[in-house]
């Protein structure tokens, strides 16, 4: 009797740990890669604006045109000369977090602002230094 215990008693201790259990190699497991094309985050920047600049000191309103385009790959901005100089000097030209900022030397008053533009379709809104509000549109 004491051996028919034991051996019940070894039969449950190893069957409590898992020796008996089997693998099930017949499934199989699949992974579906989805392969996704590469988006041109630039794309929607690039264009000609036509904006304007509300509330500059000694100016009131400010109409700006200037045109962003690819150079290699970065981007590139040119103010559209209509006659009249801004006294703006372009530094930089980049995107964050889906903003296009316009680094920019204001040449009268010695200082580094930079646009900020928001766009939206053909509609163009931001700030100039953080707080001249500016609209406009975007052509490509």
């Amino acid at each position: 009797m004491r051996n028919k215990i034991i051996i019940v008693g070894l039969l449950l201790t190893f069957s409590s740990c898992g020796i008996f259990i089997v693998a099930d190699t017949s499934s199989k497991q699949t992974t579906y890669v989805k392969e996704v094309a590469e988006v041109d985050s630039t794309k929607k920047f690039i264009g000609t604006y036509d904006f304007t600049v509300f509330g500059v000191p000694s100016v009131g309103e400010l109409p700006i045109s200037m045109n962003i385009s690819r150079d290699g790959d970065k981007l590139k901005a040119e103010f559209i000369d209509d006659g009249n100089e801004t006294g703006f000097n372009i530094l930089e030209t980049e995107i964050e977090e889906d903003i296009l900022y316009v680094d920019i030397y204001v040449e009268s008053y010695g200082v580094n602002v930079a646009f900020e533009i928001y766009v939206d379709g053909d509609k163009v809104s931001g700030y100039l230094a953080d707080q001249f509000e500016l609209e406009g549109t975007i052509s490509r």
